[in-house]
């Protein structure tokens, strides 16, 4: 069947982009000299909360915290520098007056901006702080400013500091919130003292962008208590109005002429020295191992930026050893895939170009990419984000005489929006991914209008054409056949300071597919409700007392029903961020023969459930969050030739982070997932996770980390399809990272597994693998089937 190209709903939609441009323009032509832009919001929703203004004055020296004994100015500075007051409350009291006095103090050189938090604190001694990995201080006091310099109430960048100087950086998407795959060049400086704590933050203009005209940016400064389970803003950032920026106070920094901008060239060379031993797999018929001694690599990233504006960025052999596991999850016998965040920093950098209602770019499917290179940036009010890269991962995963072998998947994703007032923009997205003579294409509009201060609507339309690459090869990428289809998704957002609601319907075709993208399943009409609503009590312990509701329901498109969910909890947020809450529902699932599974007709499972939720920092030593829930499940595993059956199902979550010492870091992880069979009460199977990271600072550069994971399975052959697994994990890393881009890892990698030391079942009477069973049979025992010593070392190179 002839190749479709995308869908002419893609051409309409870059139709209606160009009108709407056109349209701007044109307004934005017949305004007076000199006066602001429209906003399409602003022209009909007024200002709830006034504009706050501060200047920011230029000092002939820099500025440090000995400018600050006492927790005050020098005399000869006080009248020196810009001043912030007034903090009002966020959370737990929207609009009320910060418990604890915070103070901001401005400057700049030509260089460098300057900003100091001055905290007060009746009780000095309850400040939370910790000697962290970098961005590891969320859970301590902290201090932010989220910067706009180009002032369009949409993207900022964070920074941020904790009471022993810590940083963290990150860049801000009204729609998305944070991203902390961010990293710049700064300087911090905190310390604390009998009245609180003074924190520091240095920006050189150089690791910021900003508008090579206009001295005025959008700001907002935030003060973070977890004992009072309090957030603090200037200006007043209130919980009843949609948005961060979107209520930015202006900093007047009067006289930018000549000032520079970001570095315009970055170069981040790394070289890699390693031994590798690891299990090859490719070819089914002969499993083996490699042991590779004193393997040495090289490659990097390269950053050029135009007129601080678009940003170029290129990288070549990008290593990935240094990056940890990922967090648990419950994985085994799940109806749909589960998503994993991805942890890599080249693809977590400005990833929030490429964020859409639907997710058409999941980078967790790019394995192991050599060559990738990215353009994002802002042009007016144009946003553009464009990717292309290689995958060698599919050519690596068959044998050598495989038509396909050492060939190369190719990704492309283009995404272009446009802003239309405050909050609100309409983009076009395009992804494709080819191989092998197979592609898969992905192209459509999307918008989000943001009606007033409370009320978001975002929708996106979407068509995918797919065909299968080469039918010889082993490399199974694309579906068999050609297959295409649209997708629709439309959310509805409401966010207050009491009642907050999200619905999200969608329609996924039969033949919609997004391989570069993350889908859970298709031929599905579903709508996902969530709402809550909270009180706030005066005079009382509980901070706030409220419901939660979530109701999902799911039909096919020949009108089967797939799910129903339904879960009530209410809840109570106490001080120290504890919150409890009891939970209860009803969940019921629908398999049949559609579902491949041999029955004669659907069948429908209805699983009632109860349990609660725990969590909160009674301490600054103890952090936890505990789940605990009783249910029925499906077991979407049986043995073959038998139907799912209903179960009695018991999970339980902890997060537990102990901090016995201010260097060190201890976060523990523990899943169980124990399930017997409602019929006969027997064992059907028990997965379990335990995962320790220890985390010590010996100073802000200098670190050790150790990952320990074990994994189990067990099963129960007479009740599933599963099979008995053991699992442990090993990361060792020592580190040294002055600034972001310059840092040296020394560190260690190691996988155990309960393989059979065979590696494949063998045919009765050879030393052959039977080609008609799966290779790596479980075994009783321990197999190493991984391990790396490596070291690695970058540096940041700026022109």
């Amino acid at each position: 069947m002839k190749f479709k190209g995308p869908s002419t709903v893609v051409a309409s939609a870059l139709s209606v982009l160009l009108w709407l441009s056109a349209s701007a323009h044109a307004q934005v032509g017949s305004q007076e000299p000199g006066q602001p832009k429209p906003s399409v919001v602003a022209q009909t929703q007024p200002r709830s909360i006034p504009l706050a203004d501060a200047s920011v004055p230029l000092l002939d020296h820099p500025l440090t915290l000995a400018d600050f004994p006492a927790m005050a100015p020098r005399p000869d500075l006080k009248d020196k520098l810009g001043h912030l007051t007034q903090f009002i409350q966020n959370t737990p009291v929207d609009g009320a007056a910060a418990t604890e006095p915070t103070e901001v103090y401005l400057g700049r050189t030509n260089n460098t901006l300057y900003i100091v938090f001055l905290c007060f604190a009746k009780h000095p001694e309850l400040i939370r702080t910790h000697l962290a990995r970098r961005e590891n201080i969320l859970k301590d006091d902290f201090v932010t400013v989220n910067l706009d310099p180009f002032q369009d109430r949409q993207r900022g960048v964070m920074f941020q500091v904790n009471p022993s100087g810590v940083q963290a950086d990150a860049s801000w998407t009204e729609a998305n919130g944070y991203d902390y795959s961010y990293d710049q060049v700064w300087d911090s400086d905190a310390r604390i003292t009998s009245k609180g704590y003074m924190a520091l933050i240095a920006l050189p203009f150089r690791s910021l962008r900003f508008p090579p005209t206009g001295s005025d940016w959008g700001a907002v400064f935030w003060r973070n208590i977890p004992r009072n389970s309090e957030n603090d803003f200037w200006p007043r950032v209130s919980a009843n109005v949609s948005g961060q920026l979107s209520q930015e106070g202006t900093l007047h920094l009067n006289g930018l002429a000549g000032v520079t901008g970001s570095h315009n060239i970055q170069l981040n060379p790394y070289a890699l020295g390693q031994s590798e031993h690891t299990l090859q797999t490719q070819d089914p018929n002969n499993p083996a191992f490699s042991t590779r001694h004193l393997e040495g690599t090289a490659g990097g990233e390269a950053k050029a930026i135009l007129k601080d504006s678009i940003v170029f960025d290129a990288t070549i052999n990008p290593d990935f050893s240094d990056v940890e596991s990922d967090q648990p999850q419950f994985t085994v016998n799940q109806r749909y895939p589960v998503y994993f965040p991805e942890l890599r920093p080249f693809f977590l950098e400005n990833a929030s170009y490429f964020a859409t209602p639907l997710t058409l770019l999941y980078t967790r499917n790019i394995i192991r990419p050599e060559f990738g290179a990215r353009v994002t940036g802002k042009i007016d009010r144009y946003n553009l984000g464009i990717l292309a890269i290689d995958d060698r991962e599919p050519g690596e995963a068959v044998p050598a005489g495989d038509p396909l072998a050492k060939a190369r998947a190719g990704f492309f994703v283009g995404r272009l929006s446009r802003d239309l007032g405050k909050g609100s923009n309409v983009g076009l997205t395009y992804t494709d991914e080819e191989f092998g003579g197979g592609a898969n294409r992905v192209g459509g509009i999307d918008f989000t209008w943001r009606a007033d201060s409370h009320w978001t609507i975002l929708g996106q339309g979407v068509e995918s054409s797919t065909r299968q690459n080469n039918p010889a090869s082993a490399a199974f990428v694309f579906p068999t056949g050609y297959h295409a289809g649209p997708a629709t998704d439309i959310q509805v957002q409401r966010n207050g300071h009491s009642f907050s609601l999200n619905d999200e319907y969608q329609d996924i075709s039969k033949g919609f597919t997004t391989l570069a993208g993350f889908l859970q399943t298709s031929n599905i009409r579903s709508d996902h409700l969530h709402s809550t609503y909270q009180w706030y009590p005066k005079h009382s312990l509980a901070q706030s007392i409220g419901l939660e509701t979530n109701q999902n329901i799911a039909f096919d498109h020949a009108g089967n029903r797939v799910y129903h969910y339904s879960t009530f909890d209410p809840f109570v947020l106490l001080p120290n961020n504890i919150v409890i809450a009891p939970l209860i529902g009803q969940n019921s699932d629908t398999v049949g023969p559609q579902n491949g599974y041999p029955l004669p007709a659907s069948r429908n499972f209805t699983e009632n459930f109860g349990g609660f939720v725990a969590r909160g920092q009674p301490w600054s030593q103890l952090n936890f969050n505990v789940q605990a829930i009783r249910s029925g499940n499906v077991n979407y595993n049986p043995p073959p030739g038998q139907s799912p059956f209903l179960l009695n199902q018991e999970t339980v979550q902890a997060l537990i982070t102990l901090n016995p010492l201010r260097q060190l870091t201890d976060d523990n992880t523990y899943l169980l997932d124990r399930d017997h069979s409602v019929k006969d009460g027997q064992l059907v199977y028990e997965t379990q996770v335990f995962r320790t990271k220890l985390n010590y600072q010996f100073t802000r550069a200098w670190s050790a980390r150790l990952i320990v994971e074990y994994d189990s399975t067990l099963a129960n052959p007479a009740q599933t399809s599963l099979t008995r697994t053991k699992q442990v994990q090993t990361q060792a890393l020592l580190t040294w990272l002055p600034h972001p881009g310059t840092v040296v890892y020394i560190g260690y990698n190691n996988d155990l597994q309960n393989y059979n030391h065979q590696l494949c079942s063998v045919i009765t009477g050879t030393r052959t693998c039977n080609p008609g069973r799966p290779i790596l049979p479980r075994g009783p025992a321990y197999l190493n089937d991984g391990r790396q010593f490596f070291i690695k070392a970058s540096y940041l190179l700026r022109f």
